[in-house]
């Protein structure tokens, strides 16, 4: 049995439990927040055991754990569909697999397929010494019928349907390892205009009437500069030297893109009994099954492997002092048994354990986002 505490349970159901459980991001949940609504039976594995009733152990991290509706596992446990942020910057899952991009994928594949087939064709009856027109127009008709075979097959398999997320009962709560830290990151690059936008920025008029200026000499000395406008002889740059002036390439600051944001949860394990010690040891096991994808039937498809909502939690509610979370995958699990110096039980079973856990986010903030207490 899952060590679990009822205030945590609690806390964890109140979580689930808004008019429309589809909406993740509701920020007046405490007007639908009622007790007999629990109807979410959740099963919380927690370290250590007494997290949240012990004053120094009121912050704690609920991990919430989201798996694909294509998994063979864990279906008995799903609770509802989970859905992204509508505001975040990226395309939806509903977007993704709109009509238009379907297709689109469907007519791509099976293009690339008729090609790939077309080619495995003409080399084997090359190899057989069948050339020429009639061994071509055989080539283009196998090409085509299997082009149109594979597209049809992409748009009736169900492995290659829409992919949705549900939320299952299972979750677990962790101590607060260190102080809550988050890193925004944006990218911008330095792009060079080039002198010759810069000297046609006043118009073309402006720049014709005054082509005997500073425009017309900064848009000659550009043009001399250009690869082999003078043969090899590098004008641009013996008209610098020689008159100790530079062209201003007008370099800008140009925005990119945002980064995703990551976070390491690292913690220690020292197991005050047995109990304690089973549900350390299926907390490992849980965040390690469900960072791994599965297979698909034909061992040919990776199926995504499940996904994860993080809350910081303090007492019963949600901490709104802290950012939150978007969905996440595991990128990454350290485990170390024994401690730096080695030691266990008389079972065999290692004294300390030591975890650390690294997640992605899977959702581009925006403004809209952060206004929401990203």
């Amino acid at each position: 049995m899952a060590t679990t505490i009822q205030s945590v349970r609690d806390a964890a159901q109140k979580d689930y439990n808004t008019k429309d459980p589809n909406d993740n991001y509701n920020n007046n949940r405490s007007a639908s927040r009622r007790s007999d609504e629990n109807k979410y039976k959740v099963n919380i594995t927690q370290y250590p055991s007494d997290l949240q009733t012990a004053d120094n152990l009121q912050h704690y991290i609920l991990f919430n754990i989201n798996i694909r509706g294509k998994s063979k596992f864990n279906q008995n446990k799903t609770q509802f569909e989970v859905k992204r942020n509508p505001d975040a910057a990226g395309l939806t899952r509903e977007q993704m697999s709109s009509e238009s991009i379907r297709k689109l994928t469907e007519g791509a594949a099976g293009a690339a397929g008729g090609v790939a087939v077309k080619s495995l064709f003409d080399g084997a009856a090359k190899a057989f010494g069948k050339t020429g027109s009639t061994a071509a127009v055989a080539g283009n008709a196998i090409g085509t019928g299997a082009g149109l075979l594979i597209a049809g097959g992409i748009a009736t398999s169900e492995l290659l349907k829409p992919d949705t997320t549900y939320r299952i009962s299972d979750a677990i709560a962790l101590y607060v390892d260190g102080p809550p830290t988050v890193k925004y990151g944006m990218n911008y690059a330095n792009k060079e205009l080039g002198t010759l936008l810069g000297a046609l920025s006043g118009g073309a008029f402006d720049n014709i009437k005054n082509i005997g200026g500073e425009s017309g000499v900064a848009l000659g000395a550009s043009l001399a500069k250009l690869p082999g406008a003078f043969g090899a002889a590098d004008v641009g740059s013996a008209l610098g030297i020689s008159s100790g002036t530079a062209l201003n390439p007008f370099r800008e600051t140009v925005f990119e893109s945002v980064d995703f944001r990551s976070f390491t949860f690292k913690y220690k394990f020292f197991p005050k009994n047995k109990d304690e010690s089973a549900d350390v040891f299926r907390i490992i096991e849980t965040f390690k099954f469900h960072m791994h994808p599965e297979m698909s039937d034909g061992k040919l498809f990776f199926i995504y492997p499940s996904e994860f909502n993080i809350t910081y939690y303090f007492g019963n509610n949600r901490n709104p002092y802290f950012h939150k979370f978007t969905t996440c995958v595991l990128e990454s699990m350290d485990v170390s048994y024994g401690g730096e110096q080695f030691s266990s039980f008389r079972n065999g079973e290692p004294t300390e354990i030591n975890m650390s856990l690294t997640f992605r986010e899977l959702e581009v903030l925006t403004k809209s986002m952060i206004n929401q207490g990203f």
